[in-house]
């Protein structure tokens, strides 16, 4: 949107996760979307929890202030460890009170700052929800509401806990107090909708792509490129030969770890060169590395199955990408889904579940219908055993990404909403 004119006057974001202790999707996004709403010409100030082995203060990261807050209880993980950083033992009471009186001392001290002119209050997720909440109802600031995720759809109905109650219920309620709501997808607009909020105050911005490192290796001469895949994968295949298949994300049921588990039987009768690495952890509190072991024992693939029960820095999750012969990401629950977009960007075969929103990966992945292990396994042979297939799923893909995507692209289209709750 090269003609916007009209901008906030300052960017007061609520953000747990930020740079450089980035976990999940939500930091990766925080890191992107800084220096690109920076870069615009917009003061910000992003308030998020103190991360692994930092001190609570203010600092500035690339132009942007950046204040970290103490949160008793904190369990978000230390990168790349799968170890909570702090003791789980605290228990849920310590973890929710914490990251309550987190959102308090975040609302005073915006509040403190005086209700500037032009100023919006940017609240992601619903980690912020009781901040943007006090912002509006005692300070009437403008409240942007980003949902990246509901977790009203973290775990099925059945099995939803009185924390989930009221997490879906603090929602909703920022959701009727702020000015506008922005997803990143419009398959997660269509399911809000349908929940009840407000559809006239639900705006589309999809997400960027352009991590640097990815920018970079996209960009590597051929020969180069096929060193850096060769080196990856002989670390699982005996001599790099043979095919392999890469996931990334958490080992949680919704997004499809178990569905890919219970498809390789079905592969394998076809097949005995395969390898499907599993890149993540657990989400927090949970048993999700104890049931994907479990069940990768039970359905007797532990000769074809790689777990490593951790995330990767960005660089060496892209270098998986690359050398990955197919990259799935079977989620039945995924309200964008930024790692099949970097593996689309990167020219790698995609296959997704039915949890990703069709205008997502458009015709540059195959889009599976259904939760099914045997529509997942076919969809992964298809790629596998079909080089012309695969090479143009991979073509399409980039050129849909690289069209349709792009984090400057994002952040000005951010400001056009914001823009729209400070008038």
């Amino acid at each position: 949107m090269p003609g916007l004119t009209a901008r906030p006057g300052r960017c007061y974001v609520v953000c747990t996760e930020v740079p450089p202790d980035v976990v999940g999707g939500l930091g990766r996004y925080a890191e992107r979307m800084m220096p690109a709403l920076r870069d615009l010409g917009v003061p910000v100030e992003v308030f998020g929890a103190v991360g692994r082995h930092r001190p609570a203060g203010t600092e500035r990261i690339g132009g942007v202030t950046l204040h970290r807050l103490r949160t008793a209880g904190q369990t978000a993980e230390v990168h790349g460890t799968g170890r909570p950083r702090t003791p789980e033992a605290a228990g849920p009471p310590v973890r929710i009170a914490g990251l309550l009186a987190f959102n308090v001392r975040v609302a005073a001290r915006i509040l403190r700052g005086g209700a500037r002119s032009g100023a919006v209050v940017a609240v992601h997720d619903w980690m912020g929800c009781l901040a943007g909440i006090l912002c509006r109802l005692l300070g009437r600031m403008p409240v942007v509401f980003h949902v990246h995720t509901c977790e009203h759809n973290a775990v099925p109905r059945a099995r939803r806990s009185a924390v989930a109650v009221g997490i879906a219920a603090l929602e909703t309620a920022q959701a009727r107090l702020a000015g506008l709501i922005v997803v990143p997808s419009a398959g997660m607009r269509d399911e809000l909708t349908a929940r009840g909020w407000p559809v006239g105050r639900l705006r589309v911005v999809p997400h960027g792509f352009e991590d640097p490192e990815l920018v970079r290796l996209a960009g590597l001469p051929g020969a180069d490129r096929d060193r850096l895949r060769s080196a990856v994968r002989r670390r699982y295949l005996p001599g790099g030969a043979g095919r392999l298949v890469v996931f990334a994300g958490r080992l949680s049921p919704h997004k499809g770890v178990h569905t890919l588990i219970r498809a390789v039987p079905a592969m394998l009768r076809e097949r005995d060169d395969l390898r499907i690495v599993l890149i993540g952890g657990r989400t927090p509190g949970t048993g999700d590395d104890a049931e994907v072991a479990r069940l990768i024992e039970e359905e007797g693939v532990g000769g074809h199955v790689v777990a490593g029960y951790r995330f990767l820095d960005p660089p060496e999750l892209f270098a998986h990408f690359l050398a990955a012969d197919v990259c799935a990401f079977p989620s039945a629950y995924e309200p964008f889904g930024l790692v099949a977009v970097e593996a689309m960007a990167l020219g790698r075969p995609v296959v997704v579940g039915p949890g990703y929103s069709p205008e997502v990966v458009g015709d540059g992945a195959i889009r599976c219908r259904t939760d099914s292990p045997e529509e997942l396994a076919a969809a992964l042979s298809r790629c596998l055993d079909d080089p012309e297939v695969a090479a143009g799923l991979a073509r399409r893909g980039a050129a849909h990404v690289r069209a349709r995507y792009s984090w400057a692209r994002t952040a000005e289209t951010t400001l056009a909403v914001y823009a729209e709750v400070t008038r």
